[in-house]
Formats: structure tokens, sequence, C-alpha cells
């Protein structure tokens, strides 16, 4: 034990600082619609399908044709419509 000045630095573990899941923002017509949790991972294809499937989103998508998806990776899903 001894000292705190004589303790060992720690170990830099590199697993510790990845992200499993992150939360997307999900707009439609760049307003805030809703917020998604998915894993870091996920496809574009994939994320977009899930963003469809909220309940908030879907509500404000309801009626309208999807004119171009806008997607940044680990942040945010804009849908135009």
């Amino acid at each position: 034990q001894g000292q705190i000045w004589q303790q060992a630095w720690p170990e830099y573990n590199p697993k510790a600082l990845r992200l499993n899941q992150v939360i997307l923002a999900v707009q439609v017509n760049g307003k805030l619609r809703g917020q998604i949790t998915v894993k870091a991972d996920i496809s574009e294809a994939e994320a977009i399908k899930i963003a469809q499937a909220n309940i908030d989103v879907s509500r404000h998508l309801a009626g309208k044709t999807i004119k171009r998806t806008i997607y940044v990776a680990g942040k945010l899903i804009n849908f135009v419509a």
C-alpha cells in the first residue's frame, strides 16, 4: 500500500472509453421530434428504420412524403418532408 505518491499510475484501457450505445436526435423538417438509443455501430438503414418506427416521429411524418433523409452517424437523423 504505502503512500499515495508511491502508487502506480492507472493503466490505459481503450475498451473503457468505447461507447456501446449512442442517443440519436431525430428531427422532422429541422425540428426535434424524438430521440432513439441505438448501438454505436448501427448502420444508416437500420437507424432510419428504428427512427421511423418511433411513435413521436411517426406522428409527425403521418401523411407526408419524405423527400430527403439526412443521417449524421452517432448524432442525428433529419427527415425532410
